[in-house]
């Protein structure tokens, strides 16, 4: 031991914190009692023999079924023996009878009983003990060691092995969720299920007409009257790439059951923010609803001044195409009533290619066209919530299994992931359109300060995607992986606010209304407190409100006829009364979720907290034909683990005796140190309670105490030692 120490001090202090018993007995929590260690590795050599050659598989399965029949022979031998009366197993009472037969050849003559002080003369052998307890009538088997017995021996092969069931009746051996299913309980119907269960669903055709709103071309003197109205900054979007792959991962992530996207950090969602914020649309003012019943041709005759063609209409729909042909670009508006045609014909066309397209690809609804009759009163109409109300309706559809486009104001949806998502966004290098001099661009691109809203910082910009053609699954992946520093709470600030148009905050006191958003046949619920980091609040765990099932299988399918307003006049008056059920202001929201918060432990119960399969790789989507193997399985489980080990260590640490050897509270700061770099090197470092650990006590790394503790264990061996020689002298005497 000496020599150990003076090559490395610490292996000899490690060697000397184990217990002397350590050396030579196995523990193993008592399946083996007491048994040496080298039996314990050898005694299964025949069990295992012959079985280094096979493959794995076999290699697995003939261990577990040998080693199972070990131990079936050996517990229905042990109980054999128990029923029978024995004490002993059968090789010990064989060695105990053997032992008896040899002592009767030697020859005992005592000394002193009390003390066992006997003499023996041997004739055949050397089994002394045997002969000694014959001949003063003592039973030997106080001194045969208890680990022989049959009952020490019954316990040993106690434990049972349990038959493999077969593959379909195997448990997941990760659940992605949820595991209360009080919350998303459509979740067997949802996108996410089918995908989980190896359903290979492409991306989402998007169904949108932004190509046909790149294409007109507004009379100026149209453009100058809508420039006075809540379209003004509508009217400075031009056509923009949707992203189906990205669309589609954000659907599959979308709960008709809450309205918001289920994140692995939390619940996010658009909002009425959002709308206003991004469109520079209105608020505040009646909700977007009518009436259906029908005469759309002469409807168009009075309030667009000219009249469709067979092929233009159909039913209530009106292409766009024809909108393009007879109202662009004309020389001439000589009245005001043409002036107010053309500002409906061209609203409508903002309608059907930007706002409410439909799943046509060519068509508007001339439903919308009442509310455009009187131009004075437009202002009036909350379009923002009409807007947000048929983006949530549509993103309800697509997460449907059997749904395969999707519709809406998409764009709407990609600019609010472009601003708080990383994933999957672009980064503006540079814009496309010469800058004007003596006009200021503070949002580096086309925003015009105070006129635009934010909307159109990415408009007319040369985008440069780091992430462009990913692929769905890829994208799918990297959304399971992400970390909530992936994810802007407040992208609005008030250096970004100050230089976008007045409009977009106008009505910021109705952003975080719970009420009912409305247009015509959709009824759609905007719950804000359930994403209130989104405000600068902290989150709590949110009341549950019904987005009401029987509402979303309300549609125009088959042109119905009817009065929207009458059918919907509960949810009217729900919105009309919205100032009285806000989402009151909470704590300030400052730092990222914890893992320990009751929020996250609730919602990681309710939640879908994983879309990808575990099986799935990428190989053929690609020009380079590279292979992707999507992680975030692995990740969800190193997060889990080193979360776990963490807690657990810092635990043992916080609770540890000041007097543990060196050795053991080094390597569980070890573990304790590398789950926390785990976690910190993934960016989920605030998931857990972590602390600046407290000051080592003294003891524990004071070298003064340690070479005490050496010296006092160097006296006590000393010690032994000397008392050792002192009871050899004795003998020796006596």
């Amino acid at each position: 031991m000496q020599k150990i120490g003076s090559i490395n001090p610490s292996a000899k202090v490690l060697l000397e914190s184990i217990p002397l018993s350590k050396w030579s007995l196995c523990h193993d929590g008592g399946h083996r009692y007491g048994i040496k260690t080298t039996n314990n590795s050898e005694c299964f050599n025949g069990v295992l023999k012959r079985v280094r050659f096979l493959l794995i598989t076999a290699l697995v399965k003939a261990t577990f079924f040998r080693i199972n029949s070990y131990f079936v022979k050996h517990r229905e031998d042990a109980n054999k023996r128990l029923l029978e009366g024995c004490m002993w197993s059968e090789k010990v009472t064989e060695k105990l009878a053997e032992n008896v037969k040899w002592a009767a050849h030697h020859k005992v003559t005592c000394y002193d009983a009390r003390r066992g002080l006997y003499e023996v003369v041997t004739g055949r052998g050397n089994r002394l003990g045997s002969e000694v307890c014959r001949a003063n009538s003592i039973s030997s088997d106080q001194y045969v060691d208890p680990f022989y017995s049959c009952g020490e021996y019954h316990g040993s092969y106690r434990s049972s092995f349990h038959p493999v069931p077969d593959e379909s009746y195997w448990m997941p051996w990760m659940d992605p969720g949820p595991d209360d299913g009080t919350i998303l309980h459509l979740q067997s119907t949802h996108r996410s299920q089918a995908i989980w269960e190896g359903e290979e669903l492409k991306p989402l055709t998007l169904r949108g007409h932004m190509k046909a709103f790149k294409a007109f071309k507004v009379p100026e003197a149209v453009l100058t009257y809508v420039n006075n109205t809540q379209f003004r900054g509508i009217t400075r979007f031009c056509y923009v790439p949707l992203d189906a792959d990205l669309i589609t991962a954000l659907v599959e992530r979308w709960r008709q059951e809450t309205h918001t996207f289920h994140l692995p950090f939390g619940e996010a969602t658009v909002t009425l923010q959002d709308v206003a914020m991004l469109f520079g649309l209105r608020i505040s003012g009646r909700p977007v609803t009518g009436s259906s019943e029908g005469g759309w041709r002469h409807l168009c005759v009075r309030l667009l001044g000219a009249t469709p063609s067979i092929k233009a209409i159909k039913g209530s729909k009106l292409k766009l195409t024809w909108l393009h042909d007879n109202f662009q670009n004309v020389a001439n508006i000589n009245s005001q009533y043409q002036l107010h045609c053309h500002v409906r014909a061209y609203l409508l066309y903002l309608f059907g290619a930007l706002l409410f397209p439909d799943k046509s690809g060519s068509t508007v609804s001339l439903i919308y066209l009442p509310l455009l009759e009187n131009l004075d009163q437009i202002d009036d109409i909350s379009w923002g919530s009409g807007v947000l109300a048929c983006l949530y309706r549509n993103l309800c559809k697509a997460t449907k299994v059997d749904c395969f486009e999707i519709a809406g104001p998409l764009l709407l949806l990609q600019l609010w992931s472009w601003e708080r998502v990383s994933i999957g966004r672009p980064d503006i290098v540079r814009s496309r359109v010469p800058r004007q001099a003596g006009v200021a661009y503070p949002l580096g691109s086309q925003v015009l300060t105070g006129l635009d809203p934010l909307g159109c910082k990415w408009l007319r910009v040369q985008r440069g995607f780091k992430d462009h053609r990913l692929g769905l699954v890829v994208i799918r992946d990297l959304l399971d992986k992400m970390v909530e520093l992936q994810f802007v709470w407040q992208p609005y600030t008030p250096s970004v606010v100050q230089h976008l148009s007045p409009i977009c905050v106008q009505d910021q006191a109705e952003w975080t209304v719970i009420a009912p958003l409305i247009c015509f046949e959709m009824v759609e619920w905007h719950f804000p407190n359930r994403c209130t980091r989104q405000f600068g609040w902290q989150q709590m765990i949110p009341e549950m409100g019904s987005t009401c099932t029987r509402l979303h299988g309300i549609s125009r399918k088959g042109d119905w006829s009817g009065n929207y307003e009458t059918m919907h006049q509960e949810s009217i008056t729900k919105w009309e009364n919205r100032m009285s059920n806000i989402v009151e202001p909470g704590l300030p929201f400052c730092s990222l979720i914890n893992f320990e918060d009751e929020y996250f432990e609730w919602y990681n119960a309710i939640t879908r907290r994983i879309i990808t399969p575990l099986s799935q790789t990428v190989n053929d989507d690609y020009e380079d034909h590279h292979y992707y193997y999507p992680t975030a399985a692995d990740f969800q489980i190193l997060t889990q683990t080193s979360m776990v080990t963490y807690n657990t260590t810092q635990e043992m640490i916080s609770n540890m005796p000041d007097d543990i050897p060196l050795a053991q509270y080094a390597m569980i700061e070890k573990m304790r140190n590398m789950s926390l770099n785990s976690l910190v090197n993934t960016g989920q470092g605030h998931l857990i309670n972590y602390q600046e650990p407290r000051p080592p006590s003294p003891p524990r790394y004071d070298f003064r105490h340690l070479a005490h503790r050496q010296q006092v264990m160097t006296q006590e061996t000393e010690e032994a030692e000397s008392s050792q020689r002192t009871r050899k002298k004795g003998k020796k005497r006596n």
